[in-house]
């Protein structure tokens, strides 16, 4: 990799470069990228990291910067194995959140061995740590327990097969902590993905991990799914606040379009999904199986009124597969529209990214200074940061 491969996208921030020393750490697969920050600024990076996906050294990364993302510390490992000399079972897609207080906890998806051996990378238990300093110092792992689903594994051994990408947002009733999950599950002989939800009741009570309280939602027959005859695949799901005090979640699927769904009861029921279109009776999106991340321009929980997503925008329905080539990747900037059933049209897209392949953002965003910042893994490698300014709302609808 060189640096002129680093600009293609243009970064304003580089959180992280791998330095590909295999023997001290696994460190050039760099995904789920999650960013946070404290009202004052600080900034907290927390990612899943490895020599390569899957690997046996997959691990949780946790890094800071203090100086409004300038700079960055060392990563340290907080679950899992740093390389390949000493493994351990892995550890993948942790779920940041800060408390009133302001504890940090990470919670993650802790594989474990069971009697047929270590599962698959996604069939794990809840594990978390939590710092009250900022991560210098983090408390032992403690597992939540996780109720069995309906379509879970028959078998008590085989754990849940689920993964969370988004960081937790305090956009459930009250206030408190809500994310989406992607649960696999197998229904009548076909492996498909599903969307449930889950609130997190208690973190600014500063609980310990294993007495986290969760609150379950869009369960078993109640889940999000989309039915395709490529593969049924509905998750991956990004939470966006609206005007009106509804939820709006886009989801990657199997069908060749990203789709949309809408809770007007803080998260606990949701809409049939639909395909994202432009605009209400417009053109829907192309994309294959690949993150179609969304936020809020003027901050995650504001409920502004003002989005954007990422789409690839092509799709070949001809192919055989849904799982296609992650061309050039664009940004789509929309707004609400309160009488619409759609309720957020988007302009035309921007290019963002024009690598020919390997474009699968597992993104975060914060506000910096007043901006809002993308926070990206390109190419699963290099962990980066972008200004998302006006220039990219040219065009965009005017807002109802």
């Amino acid at each position: 990799m060189t640096e002129s491969d680093m600009q293609t996208s243009g970064p304003d921030f580089i959180v992280f470069v791998p330095k590909d020393k295999p023997d001290e750490r696994g460190d050039t697969y760099n995904d789920h990228f999650q960013v946070f920050d404290k009202p004052d600024g600080r900034l907290f990076a927390a990612w899943t990291q490895a020599s390569r996906e899957g690997d046996q050294d997959q691990h949780i990364a946790f890094s800071k910067s203090t100086d409004k993302g300038a700079t960055w510390t060392t990563p340290i490992v907080l679950a899992g194995s740093e390389c390949r000399l000493r493994p351990r079972p892995i550890a993948s897609w942790q779920q940041p959140m800060i408390s009133a207080s302001g504890r940090i906890y990470v919670l993650y998806n802790q594989q474990i061995e069971g009697k047929h051996g270590l599962h698959h990378q996604h069939c794990g238990l809840m594990f978390g740590r939590y710092s009250d300093d900022d991560g210098e110092t983090w408390s032992e792992p403690e597992n939540i327990p996780m109720p069995r689903m309906q379509y879970d594994h028959p078998d008590p051994d085989m754990p849940p097969d689920w993964v969370n990408w988004q960081r937790p947002l305090r956009l459930g009733k009250g206030g408190r902590f809500l994310v989406a999950m992607s649960r696999h599950v197998m229904i009548q002989g076909r492996r498909r993905s599903a969307t449930q939800f889950l609130q997190f009741e208690n973190i600014d009570e500063d609980p310990a991990v294993k007495d986290v309280d969760i609150s379950w939602f869009s369960c078993n027959e109640r889940v999000l799914a989309v039915d395709s005859t490529f593969c049924n695949i509905c998750e991956e799901a990004s939470l966006v606040k609206l005007p009106d005090g509804r939820l709006f979640a886009l989801m990657r699927t199997g069908a060749g379009h990203p789709y949309w769904s809408v809770s007007s009861g803080d998260g606990q029921s949701w809409t049939t999904p639909k395909p994202l279109l432009d605009r209400d009776g417009g053109t829907p999106y192309l994309h294959p199986v690949s993150p179609c991340p969304m936020y809020d321009w003027k901050g995650t929980e504001a409920g502004s009124g003002y989005y954007f997503a990422m789409v690839h925008n092509t799709f070949d329905f001809k192919a055989d597969t849904a799982w296609q080539n992650r061309g050039p990747l664009y940004l789509i900037a929309g707004t609400f529209q309160s009488a619409a059933e759609q309720p957020v049209w988007f302009a035309a897209p921007k290019l963002f990214i024009d690598r020919p392949a390997g474009n699968s953002f597992y993104t975060s965003s914060t506000q910096v200074n007043g901006r809002c910042v993308l926070w990206y893994n390109d190419r699963k490698y290099y962990l980066l940061g972008k200004v998302i300014d006006a220039s990219w709302f040219q065009g965009i609808p005017p807002m109802t």
